[in-house]
């Protein structure tokens, strides 16, 4: 039982946090939240909060083709993205250059 908060626009300005409730609490990531490096999950004791750091390798596909690389390098899978999923985003972006079920208005 969740609940998210989603700003959407084009050419517009917001402040770009992402928030995402729970009945227990709720996880915020800072602005960009795309390329955040840490987010923290909140309760309503506050000595309960944790944030939580990680590495980021790199933002979407670049993150594909960076992982993709060190697994050349290494000779081991170290993608925490799915084969299907990452077909899946092929399969997208070639739709998408391709124009598939686009309507123009």
């Amino acid at each position: 039982h969740a609940v998210a908060s989603l700003k959407v626009g084009q050419g517009i300005k917001s402040e770009g946090e992402l928030v995402i409730s729970g009945t227990e609490g709720y996880i915020y990531v800072p602005a960009p939240w795309w390329k955040t490096d840490y987010f923290e999950v909140r309760r309503e004791n506050q000595s309960d909060n944790k944030r939580y750091f990680y590495q980021l390798d790199g933002e979407g596909i670049r993150y594909e083709l960076l992982t993709f690389i060190k697994s050349i390098q290494s000779q081991r899978n170290l993608s925490y993205v799915s084969k299907d999923v990452s077909e899946a985003i092929a399969n997208i972006t070639a739709d998408f250059y391709q124009r598939k079920d686009t309507v123009l208005i």
